[in-house]
């Protein structure tokens, strides 16, 4: 019992040496932040000294921003619309020789082959008035032999009907004759009918002799009754000749018509273009010979949207026709003359075009516009006097950025046109500005500009850089 005691003051000393567990921890934290602050004091000191090494730089003004343009320079001029189109050359005159008989094909001209020329039969007529005949060239000869006798057979017909219509004339005069010479011998049997009766009232003659005078004179009167007839009956026999003689003639004419044709001529001067047929063959009526094609005057069907066809219709309704240009390429150097002649009463619903049509005179050409030939042409179309072109990528939402003193100047534009890549301006810029090109979404009224172009662009760099010759000037 006497140990108790002496244990219980050493545990009461252990217990003062311990720490509670919150004041170690407030200890920790309060050591960590001293530890915190002297290494954060140390780097603003450190970054402070730094700071005082760097030289502070001097102070700037703001510079205008410069906005970098291309410009066109404007000119006041005269210029012509050049509607183009395009469209494939073909003769104005073109036959295909066809046989008109069957029959063995005997001559030709010579040489029979594309190319060769051939002229057509012609009339002339001089200053007297007097026509000229000029026989063509001789194509296809088809063997006349048979058509030649079935001429020969109808002058044979008509050459009897005639014998048989003089035949009838002179049986007629004939009959005239007779009846004549029955009439007076009528005459007389009457008057000795009429001596008889007389007697037999006087009782000088018997009555016999009076029926033998009737009997005479009844016979004479029946030869004259039937001379009669048959004299009228010759007109109705000459007509009934007359008639199978006009049937002989158009037989005639007939067979004269198919020996005729039998000799092939071409209707019109030109070359052959095709040859269908060659010496010893035979031919059926229908049968191609040969095409022979003119291409002294040539034609060009060309459509042309309605707009366009709209701009020069007034023209040719007046007998004003359009001048055009003709070329087989947009960069030749080798151009035709010719004009609108005329244009189509409808429209191509499929295209939604119009055609016109294009001659060209290939007699006064230095070389001939051979059909076939696919080419580009530039109508002549309205005339837009003392306008400003410029190009249609110049135009902002109606307006144009002009350039003055190196600043951006707005101005509103008045179009009369676009023409391809150029608006014709009839108000709103005057010659020798500079209309700005490019960054047009990012100008407005007042900036500076720098007009800085590689190259000069004006109207005539801008006719130039097209493919097609769309605009012309007239000044």
């Amino acid at each position: 019992m006497e140990t108790a005691p002496n244990e219980s003051p050493t545990r009461t000393i252990d217990d003062k040496n311990r720490q509670p567990p919150n004041r170690r921890l407030l200890f920790s934290f309060i050591l960590t932040l001293v530890l915190i602050l002297l290494i954060g004091g140390a780097g603003f000191g450190a970054s402070r000294y730094f700071a005082s090494l760097i030289k502070k730089p001097s102070r700037v003004n703001p510079v205008e921003r410069v906005i970098s343009v291309q410009v066109f320079d404007t000119e006041s001029a005269t210029v012509q619309e050049m509607i183009q189109g395009f469209g494939t050359v073909r003769s104005m005159q073109k036959v295909t020789l066809s046989a008109q008989v069957a029959g063995e094909i005997t001559e030709t001209i010579e040489p029979l082959k594309i190319g060769q020329s051939v002229l057509a039969l012609t009339y002339t007529t001089n200053s007297k008035g007097e026509s000229r005949r000029s026989e063509g060239d001789l194509v296809v000869q088809i063997d006349p032999q048979t058509y030649q006798e079935k001429v020969d057979q109808a002058k044979d017909r008509l050459r009897e009907d005639q014998a048989e219509i003089n035949r009838l004339d002179q049986e007629s005069l004939n009959l005239k004759r007779r009846l004549n010479l029955q009439k007076k011998n009528v005459e007389v049997f009457r008057k000795e009918y009429e001596r008889t009766n007389n007697l037999v009232k006087q009782g000088i003659a018997s009555p016999s002799d009076l029926t033998t005078a009737e009997l005479d004179l009844s016979k004479y009167e029946d030869a004259m009754i039937q001379i009669e007839t048959e004299h009228a009956l010759v007109p109705f026999r000459k007509e009934q000749i007359l008639a199978r003689k006009q049937t002989h003639q158009n037989d005639l004419e007939i067979a004269l018509l198919d020996l005729n044709r039998a000799t092939v001529t071409s209707p019109i001067s030109g070359q052959f273009s095709e040859i269908h047929v060659e010496r010893g063959q035979y031919v059926r009526v229908g049968d191609p010979l040969v095409t022979v094609i003119n291409f002294d005057r040539v034609e060009i069907p060309v459509g042309i949207p309605l707009q366009d066809y709209l701009k020069i219709i007034p023209q040719i309704r007046n007998k004003k026709y359009p001048q055009v240009t003709i070329r087989t390429s947009s960069d030749s150097s080798t151009t035709w003359s010719g004009i609108v002649t005329r244009a189509a009463p409808v429209a191509n619903t499929q295209t939604r075009t119009v055609q016109l049509f294009v001659v060209v005179d290939n007699l006064t050409a230095a070389s001939p516009l051979l059909p076939g030939t696919f080419v580009s042409i530039s109508i002549e179309g309205p005339v837009y006097k003392n306008v400003i072109p410029i190009p249609r990528e110049a135009i902002f939402q109606n307006k144009v950025f002009v350039v003055r003193d190196n600043k951006v100047v707005k101005r509103i534009v008045q179009q009369k046109t676009k023409i391809q890549s150029l608006s014709i301006i009839e108000s709103g810029l005057q010659a020798a500005e500079q209309v700005i090109l490019t960054n047009l979404d990012i100008l407005t009224e007042g900036d500076a500009v720098n007009p800085g172009n590689k190259e000069e662009l004006n109207l005539e760099t801008e006719l130039q850089r097209l493919s097609l010759p769309f605009l012309k000037r007239l000044d």
